[in-house]
């Protein structure tokens, strides 16, 4: 016989307050989103008013009545005209990140879990890659618990992303061919041709690049792989099943050829230095409402009256202080880049030295979460060109420490003889747009090696494909 009794058990729980909340949700929101969220609290809160807005004439202001009015010194036409303009520059499309969080959070798990895959998911880059190392990511000190969040991030649609880069990507689409996908219908296939194309992408996949059936074939027999022994057929199929694949899966929400991208902050070299400056020209300025601050300051007995009014305006403060902390966070964030980007700054991207979040956060005196949630979707503009905020952080690749600092030609040296994977792509890429031959990747790894930059020539093309440049042979 069960006897049920009752017992007392304590449990640990984090509340964030609406307010908090609000202030996390205006530190991750880019610059198009922070314009449209001031507006949406300046018509829910009367305590707040727009001082000035660059995208319109109308000077906003609380008379006596307490009714909000608007000026126009243009016709209703013109006003229309203008709106539409400038909601059509600021419209957002939905972003790869936000559409792989509403499926994630349409999932039941625990929630350790979700964090940690959440903060994965911000941290893809355009093509649905990892820009940061994903075991530098906050709470990522369990790699079992890594591992099955990687593994659930990929398994979302689009299928594929984060991975280290594109071949990773094929490799797992064409393992999750497997199984039913998640919004389409399973895609049948016959599975020892399936495994032959696993095999190929993951241990031949130089095999592929000429992209013919017989040159696949030719290929894997010279290389002297026996297994899988494929016709012309075959081999036609595995190029078919690759083809169904996307190698950069994140691309189809990338909307950069028509986008409007207005950078968060502003880099300029001066004399002695460099200043850096929030870019708050197309953002409105607001304020307290004076009625509501005379309102508050005025003895009433309605203190339904008074409540509301002092809440609008404690409410009030708190959005302008947010907002005041957010500015200061990427000011701080973007001071500690140009710092430890120094060499990027004074000589373009190729310089980009490697970079973690952990060491800005230490620098700053932050949480390695806050600088993960003030990088994401924040752009700087500075003389090379505009950059999110994320480029400057990039995992190191290896350095021969024996290279000559003499030889002729050669890179200088980063620190520790380091140098970062997005800054050795950049002299990838000028080594081929420089160079009247067309190189081979083995000609441009050892054109690295001379310069102290040890690079495998499958590196070399894989670098060479993220920058969509083809090979010496197409080229």
């Amino acid at each position: 016989m069960q006897i049920q009794r009752q017992s007392l058990v304590q449990h640990q729980r984090l509340t964030l307050s609406p307010r908090l909340v609000q202030s996390i949700k205006l530190m991750s929101l880019p610059f198009a989103d922070l314009r449209e969220q001031i507006l949406e609290e300046v018509d829910q809160n009367p305590a707040l008013e727009v001082v000035s807005d660059p995208f319109t004439t109308a000077e906003w202001q609380f008379p006596d009545s307490g009714v909000r009015q608007s000026t126009s010194s243009g016709g209703d036409d013109e006003s229309d005209e203008h709106r539409d303009f400038i909601e059509g520059v600021l419209h957002r499309d939905c972003t790869l990140q936000e559409y792989l969080l509403e499926q994630l959070s349409e999932m039941t798990l625990p929630p350790d879990l979700v964090t940690l895959a959440s903060l994965i998911i911000q941290n893809l880059g355009p093509e649905g890659f990892h820009q940061s190392p994903p075991t530098e990511l906050p709470g990522a000190e369990n790699p079992e618990m890594l591992d099955r969040a990687i593994q659930i991030v990929r398994e979302l649609e689009p299928r594929g992303c984060a991975c280290s880069g594109f071949q990773e990507s094929l490799v797992v689409q064409a393992r999750l061919l497997r199984t039913p996908s998640r919004t389409s219908p399973s895609l049948f296939i016959e599975d020892p041709l399936l495994e032959a194309t696993i095999e190929i992408l993951e241990h031949h996949f130089d095999a592929l690049e000429k992209g013919r059936p017989d040159a696949l074939i030719k290929a894997l027999k010279k290389k002297g792989v026996t297994y899988p022994r494929l016709d012309e057929d075959e081999a036609a199929g595995v190029f078919e099943i690759i083809r169904s694949l996307d190698p950069f899966p994140g691309r189809q929400f990338s909307h950069e050829g028509g986008s409007y991208v207005v950078p968060d902050v502003i880099v300029k070299k001066t004399e002695d230095d460099y200043s850096i400056v929030i870019n708050e020209e197309e953002i409105p300025v607001v304020g307290l409402s004076p009625f509501f601050l005379d309102v508050e300051k005025e003895k009433t007995e309605d203190s339904e009256a008074r409540n509301f009014v002092r809440e609008s305006v404690r409410e009030a403060r708190w959005f302008l202080d947010s907002l005041n902390r957010r500015n200061m966070t990427i000011l701080k964030l973007c001071r500690a880049i140009v710092v430890f980007q120094r060499d990027f700054f004074m000589y373009g991207p190729s310089r980009l030295a490697p970079l973690r979040m952990k060491d800005v956060a230490s620098e700053i005196g932050m949480h390695e979460a806050t600088v993960s949630r003030a990088a994401n979707g924040k752009y700087l503009q500075c003389e090379w060109g505009i950059f999110e905020l994320r480029h400057f952080f990039s995992n190191s690749v290896g350095s021969v420490k024996s290279a000559s600092s003499s030889t002729r030609g050669s890179a200088p040296a980063h620190a520790a003889g380091r140098y970062s994977k997005e800054g050795v792509k950049e002299m990838v890429r000028t080594i081929i747009e420089e160079s009247g031959d067309n190189l081979s990747d083995q000609k441009i790894s050892d054109i690295l090696s001379s310069r102290g930059i040890k690079l495998a020539r499958r590196t070399v093309a894989k670098y060479r494909s993220e920058l969509t440049i083809k090979s010496s042979f197409e080229r």
